[in-house]
């Protein structure tokens, strides 16, 4: 990413470029970035062809690369999420080929979303052009993010804050940044961000709400969990999809608790099964409420319930809501 923002910074551009990884935002923001870098003297309307997976031809693909600009320096074509990385098609190989010998006044990016490395496709690109991964960022890039966000509209937040933030509305780019927005309109007066003003403006995901239904689970609050059980089916959730989230939280618990018990850190657990550190401090928590035996007679219940309502024995509502009360 760094050299990418230098090849910005200093219009040193390659000829060929492949952005992948599932942080859309990041990737989008990098990729307007880079076209609009290489379209510079050049005029977009006829220099800049797009293809995706409704118009992709890839002799019409070569022909475009094929074409000198007009009235420009570049040319600039952008082929977005055609599945062609992980492709071993007739069209994916003649690209590949294609793309030993791009034309200097030519600039091709490929964007998508996972990419088998061992294709011929992308080690062409590797070797002649330039790959950018863009992964989920960790934490402490996220917390980065939202303090340099906020700072650049002088606001503060705290570290504690911030990750209570991060809990409230999710780890999506995106999503923080919309979310960051409403806060600065929301603090116009304050300086500092509060996780008052956090829980009064900010959109609650629903993994949060698992999270405090599972909690409320685990202290034995059942009049509270039923509660938010029913909070969550009057803004819409549909019960099969909070059960698949129960299911991922207990899961995630019994994944914690048993790295924890390894001697693992959080860091490490976090690393291990892919969730923020954040995540498994507060799946430690919960799992000091619940036993392992409990929670893996929780998961055999849960995936019993979940067959029960695929085959239409059970009620989705009931069924969630018995395991609810069972559990609490």
């Amino acid at each position: 990413m760094k050299e990418l923002k230098n090849q910005l910074q200093e219009n040193r551009f390659h000829n060929i470029y492949l952005f992948h990884g599932e942080e859309k935002y990041l990737l989008d923001m990098y990729l307007q970035k880079l076209v609009k870098g290489l379209l510079t003297g050049s005029d977009e309307t006829m220099n800049y062809d797009f293809y995706d997976k409704n118009n992709m031809n890839v002799d019409k693909l070569i022909d475009g690369i094929e074409t000198l600009p007009f009235f420009g320096d570049k040319r600039v074509i952008v082929v977005s999420y055609t599945k062609l990385f992980k492709s071993k098609s007739n069209d994916a190989a003649i690209l590949a080929n294609k793309l030993v010998d791009v034309p200097e006044t030519t600039a091709i990016i490929f964007v998508e979303e996972e990419v088998d490395k061992r294709s011929k496709l992308y080690k062409v690109i590797n070797k002649n052009g330039y790959v950018a991964s863009f992964n989920q960022l960790s934490e402490k890039d996220l917390i980065s993010f939202i303090g340099q966000k906020l700072h650049g509209s002088g606001k503060k937040i705290e570290r504690n804050t911030a990750i209570h933030f991060l809990k409230t509305i999710g780890m999506d780019l995106s999503n923080i940044n919309n979310e960051l927005e409403k806060l600065i309109m929301y603090n116009k007066d304050n300086d500092v961000i509060t996780k008052e003003s956090i829980n009064d403006i900010c959109t609650r995901t629903i993994e949060n709400k698992i999270f405090e239904l599972v909690s409320a689970m685990g202290q034995n609050r059942r009049e509270r969990a039923v509660l938010l059980y029913n909070d969550m089916l009057m803004a819409k959730e549909p019960p099969a999809r909070i059960l698949f989230m129960l299911i991922r939280q207990f899961r995630l618990i019994l994944q914690s608790k048993l790295l924890h018990e390894k001697g693992l850190n959080e860091r490490d657990i976090a690393s291990k099964i892919k969730i923020a550190p954040f995540v498994v401090r507060e799946c430690l928590k919960q799992g000091k409420n619940i036993s392992k035996k409990r929670l893996m007679e929780a998961l055999s219940d849960c995936l019993e319930t979940d067959s029960n309502i695929k085959t239409g024995r059970i009620d989705p509502k009931i069924g969630v809501e018995v395991i609810i009360m069972k559990y609490s």
